[in-house]
């Protein structure tokens, strides 16, 4: 049987932005599909989006690169949900802005089981460590120091043993979040979300109490 292929229409002059936003969103789709990022090659992707496999090279060097690109569009995702989440309720204070993200952290995940999989499970080749500034890691670790600092509320400028410990409870924080989120999909019945919340708030309250 012969495979059908749909040609995507070319993109104008000045739309290759937009090209490599299809792109990624079709390698997460085939990625989300089969769980398996061995099966999901740089043909197939651009069998996806309707253009030739060499076009993808004008906007990822390879596969790898293009593995990257989708894990790091799923974090800054994550982490504008995040951020969103805690701007809604800053009003009442830094400690109740911190347990919405953490809330939210929770509700992602447990919606997007596969795309959140995705963010942990795709392997990546070994990089220096002064590319960690870069790292989608990185930027959400921030995300989480920035509103464990919040909630300290030390005044003045802080010394570098405070940021630090803040980074390492930001750290705590989320490694632990993470590790409810993987318990609960591991489980083979319904995650209670009152009981889910329950948790979240006291991780965050023991956290928040060192």
């Amino acid at each position: 049987m012969t495979e059908t292929f749909k040609r995507r229409t070319p993109s104008q002059w000045g739309e290759g932005g937009a090209l490599k936003q299809e792109i990624l969103a079709a390698a997460a789709r085939l990625l989300i599909e089969s769980g398996n990022e061995g099966d999901v090659s740089l043909r197939a992707v651009a069998r996806e989006v309707g253009i030739s496999a060499p076009s993808i090279y004008l906007h990822f060097q390879n596969r790898s690169e293009l593995m990257a690109a989708v894990t790091r569009q799923i974090y800054r995702e994550l982490v504008a949900e995040l951020r969103r989440a805690g701007r809604r309720t800053e009003s009442a204070g830094p400690g109740e802005a911190l347990l919405a993200m953490a809330h939210r952290y929770c509700e992602f995940a447990l919606e997007n089981p596969r795309r959140y999989r995705l963010m942990f499970l795709l392997e990546h080749p070994t990089a220096p460590r002064d590319q960690l500034p870069g790292h989608p890691v990185r930027l959400m670790l921030d995300t989480w120091t920035e509103a464990v600092t919040a909630c300290r509320d030390i005044p003045g400028p802080h010394p570098g043993d405070e940021r630090s410990g803040d980074e390492r409870d930001a750290l705590f924080l989320w490694s632990a979040l993470h590790g409810l989120v993987a318990i609960s999909m591991a489980l083979p019945f319904e995650t209670d979300p009152r009981e889910l919340a329950g948790r979240v708030r006291e991780l965050v309250d023991r956290i928040m109490a060192e």
